[in-house]
Formats: C-alpha cells, sequence, structure tokens
C-alpha cells in the first residue's frame, strides 16, 4: 500500500524508492581499489627474525616447529587451521629461497624444500600418513588463500585461514589486473574480482558455445606425468598396480595405500575414477607443494560408457546383474565412470590460468582433441551465470554484452 503524506495541506503520494539494480550497484563500486594487499617474499635474515632465531639456528628451528606440527596432524581429522598458517608461510619462504643457487650452496639445508617428499625425509621423518595427509591439507589451504596463484578471489570479511585483516586479503601474487565481478552484496563487504584476462576468456567461450561436459574428474599437476605414461586416468587401484605413487589421490586413499590398510572398493585404494556432473570441483585430492596446480578433465559420457562395454567392466564390489559395465551416480558421494578413462574420452582440459603455457604443451602431446579452458573462467562463469542473466534481463542486452559491461 502506498503511503500517503500531507505537505502545507495537500495529499502527496510518496513513492516507494525504487531498488538499485545489479548493474547499478557494479557501477557505482567497480571503481573503487580492491582491499588487496600484495605480500612480498622474505629473504633468509627476514625469515629467520620472523622465527626468531639466527639464520645459523633457523633449520634446527623450523624443523623443532615441523615435528610438533607432525605430531599434532596425526590424529587430526578437521579443516585446515589458522593456527599453522606462520609456519606454513615461511615455509613458502624457504621453498622460494629454494631456488637460489648461490643460497643453496652457503645453505645446503636448503635444497630440501625443492618437493614434499624431500622436506619431509628432513624434517619430519617420522611422521605417520595421516599426518602428511593434514599437513599437505594445510599447504594446500595456504597455497589458494594466501598464495593465491588462481586469478580469481574473493574479499570478505567472512573469510578465514589468514588471509583477511578487517577486510583486506594479503596475498603473494602480485601480476593480475583485478576486475569487480557484479554482486548484490556489496554493502555487507563481500567483493569477488577475476583478473582481466578471465572475464576476456569468459567472453570467447561464450561465442563458441561452450559447455561443460558430462563428467568432470579432478586432479592435479603432480599427476600429469603419470596420466601421460598411462594415457589414462586410472583409479587409485590400478595406479597401485601399476606400481605408481597416488600423487593426488582422495585423503582415504592416500592415507590407506601409505599405511597398508585395506579400504572399500580396492586394497590399497578406491577401485574407479570418481568424477561430478557439476563441472570442474577443487575435490579432494592434495596439493602437495607450493609448486603444484589444479587440473580437471572434462570426460565424454557416451565415449566413457562405450569404452567400459567394450572392455566390459565390472564394479568388483557388486554382481555384474546390478551393476553392468555404465557408470554409476552415487549421489553426493559422486560418479563411478570406470578403473581407466582413457584419454581420448577426454573434450575439456582445465588448469589455472597462470599455467597455461605448460599445460597447453601437455594437451597438444597427450589428447590434442580437447579443448583447453581456465579453471577460473569455468568458476566465474557457473558462479556468476544467474547474476549476469539478471543483468541482461534488466538492461534489456544479451548474456554476451552484460558480460562485456564488466570489462
Amino acid at each position: 500500500m502506498k503511503e500517503l503524506i500531507i505537505n502545507n495541506g495537500e495529499q502527496i503520494e510518496n513513492k516507494p524508492k525504487r531498488a538499485a539494480t545489479i548493474l547499478e550497484q557494479y557501477e557505482r563500486f567497480k571503481n573503487v581499489p580492491p582491499n588487496i594487499i600484495n605480500k612480498n617474499p622474505l629473504s633468509l635474515s627476514e625469515i629467520a627474525q620472523k622465527e626468531g632465531c639466527e639464520i645459523s639456528t633457523l633449520e634446527s628451528g623450523i624443523k623443532t616447529k615441523v615435528e610438533e606440527f607432525a605430531e599434532k596432524m596425526k590424529k587430526e581429522c578437521g579443516s585446515p587451521s589458522e593456527q599453522y598458517v606462520d609456519l606454513i608461510d615461511s615455509l613458502y619462504n624457504l621453498y622460494l629461497q629454494s631456488k637460489n643457487p648461490e643460497l643453496v650452496k652457503e645453505y645446503p639445508w636448503l635444497s630440501s624444500l625443492n618437493s614434499y617428499e624431500e622436506f619431509a625425509n628432513h624434517f619430519c621423518p617420522q611422521a605417520t600418513p595421516n599426518a602428511h595427509s593434514f599437513i599437505k591439507k594445510n599447504i594446500r589451504c595456504f597455497v589458494e588463500t594466501i598464495v593465491n596463484p588462481e586469478k580469481s578471489l574473493e574479499v570478505s570479511p567472512r573469510s578465514w585461514y589468514g588471509a583477511n585483516k578487517d577486510g583486506i586479503k594479503e596475498i603473494y601474487s602480485t601480476d593480475n589486473n583485478w576486475m569487480l565481478l557484479p554482486s548484490e552484496y556489496y554493502n555487507f563487504g563481500a567483493f569477488d574480482y577475476a583478473d582481466r584476462e578471465v572475464i576476456s576468456e569468459i567472453k570467447e567461450l561464450l561465442k563458441s558455445g561452450y559447455h561443460r561436459s558430462d563428467f568432470t574428474h579432478s586432479s592435479g599437476s603432480a599427476a600429469l606425468s603419470g596420466i601421460a605414461k598411462s594415457g589414462a586416468i586410472l583409479s587409485a587401484q590400478d595406479v597401485e598396480i601399476e606400481g605408481i605413487k597416488i600423487a593426488t589421490g582422495e585423503h582415504i586413499s592416500y592415507v590407506s595405500s601409505e599405511s597398508g590398510i585395506p579400504v572399500a572398493g580396492g586394497k590399497y585404494g578406491l577401485g574407479s575414477v570418481y568424477a561430478s556432473k557439476d563441472g570442474p570441483t577443487y575435490g579432494y585430492h592434495h596439493l602437495n607443494w607450493f609448486d603444484e596446480y589444479h587440473v580437471a578433465f572434462g570426460i565424454n559420457k557416451e565415449k566413457q560408457e562405450e569404452f567400459l562395454r567394450q572392455i566390459d567392466f565390472k564394479y568388483e564390489w557388486a554382481s555384474s546383474e546390478d551393476h553392468p559395465a555404465r557408470t554409476l551416480d552415487l549421489g553426493s558421494e559422486g560418479i563411478e565412470i570406470g578403473n581407466k578413462v582413457p584419454l581420448s574420452n577426454v573434450e575439456i582440459v582445465y588448469f589455472w590460468k597462470r599455467h597455461q603455457t605448460e599445460m597447453e604443451l601437455w594437451v597438444k602431446e597427450n589428447c590434442p582433441q580437447a579443448k583447453l579452458v581456465s579453471l577460473e573462467a569455468a568458476n566465474v562463469l557457473k558462479d556468476n551465470d544467474h547474476k549476469i542473466n539478471k543483468i541482461a534481463l534488466q538492461e534489456g542486452i544479451s548474456v554476451e554484452e552484460a558480460w562485456a559491461k564488466i570489462l
């Protein structure tokens, strides 16, 4: 009901104020500098100062802290914790320093920061499989939120893991041209950004008629050499059979394969490749170390099911009458798509855009039929689809034109 107000004895209709459209809100905030601070890598002396010691005792000091960390991770079964951010920050900066040959010559122990295996052998050789897995979970969270090699991010007081201070995001990534994404929640302090080249890629994807694959399997860069060698994505169990160490598999597979504890679906690991119907996700796979990155594979359903029929694949935990050679949707647990996915069935390869050059080479050599799409473009497109569609409807323009409005 409209309210009537009296002005000098005259009744005047008080029209309710029109709410701002998404595009109007975007225009209001788009030129506000993002609350992002670029962190500078630390020198060796600065790392020692941060750790409260001299360079001469830095190795032993870090070793003590890592051993305590590993001991706590033996029984850990939760999410990564802010408690370990400072230690992992020191490890990250030591990893950066390990790339300096002159420093490594002077301090040979720095070479143990080249990979997770070398790090673990040097700093926590007695760590249990469970401890290794949860140390990696903390490393992965640090990479994703503070190193932030991804060309998209959220700045919000609700964010966590040491990445925000009074709504300010501190990251080590420095070469991005951040573009604000549309939202209806700017007044709550929540801002999403993507690099300009990600938005440009989205425009090209829309022109090309891009749509995500039927199935998407999430993995990581550490698995690429094994996948190339096999010419296929293999289940954890098949990786073990081939004598390859699980590089990025789910936590339960990693722990069980290291400890020799049998798990459902196979003696030492899951007996099927798992996929999602919702496009690329980050899943439960590991980023083992600071130089690794996420990769995902878009898989054609018809081709994969035809392959399963050709090899007469059966799920070994069930009778062939109940579960013939086909993919199997387990709901929230994902979709089982057989124990092997030939690379010829891959139609999209997703990756962090920062690693586009090496992924172009890998795809050219191993599955040249696949389309390359950045994880940032795929996820920004999916997450903002409804907002962009609403802008298009409100403004009477096409979806492509709506995306162009934020460039």
